[in-house]
């Protein structure tokens, strides 16, 4: 079951991330700030309803969990989709992508102190020379 929910959310963000260029594409740029108003605006409501539907109150540490996520992935989708509009979609999506994996992998060593496998240290690897050689 959790292979099959971490594919729902492969084809989700990967249709998300057509919406994002799509934006561009479409010559819908004047619209950035409303589409990113939705962006957030649309889980956000999700997240209230949830709590309400089943009877939780969050935490003020899940309010500053959720406003500094909320802030940090809106300043993200910001600069992403300024981005869109100077780099090839071809380019920015796998740059992104694996740039998020060498960040979260380094956190994670730093942080957590988690230990990568030799296959982990290779494909850590293999995304650096993948960015260099897609930018």
């Amino acid at each position: 079951m959790s292979f099959f929910l971490l594919i729902i959310a492969f084809v989700l963000t990967g249709l998300l991330h057509v919406a994002n260029k799509a934006l561009h594409e479409l010559g819908l740029d004047a619209y950035r700030d409303l589409y990113m108003l939705m962006y957030y605006a649309v889980p956000m409501t999700m997240g209230a309803l949830l709590l309400k539907i089943q009877g939780e109150k969050a935490t003020m540490t899940d309010v500053k969990i959720g406003l500094f996520m909320g802030f940090s992935g809106a300043l993200s989708l910001l600069f992403f989709l300024i981005a869109l509009q100077h780099i090839p979609g071809i380019v920015a999506f796998p740059v992104r992508n694996l740039g998020n994996l060498l960040v979260t992998a380094t956190f994670s060593m730093i942080a957590w102190k988690e230990k990568l496998s030799k296959s982990q240290w290779l494909g850590t690897i293999l995304s650096l020379i993948a960015i260099w050689l897609i930018y």
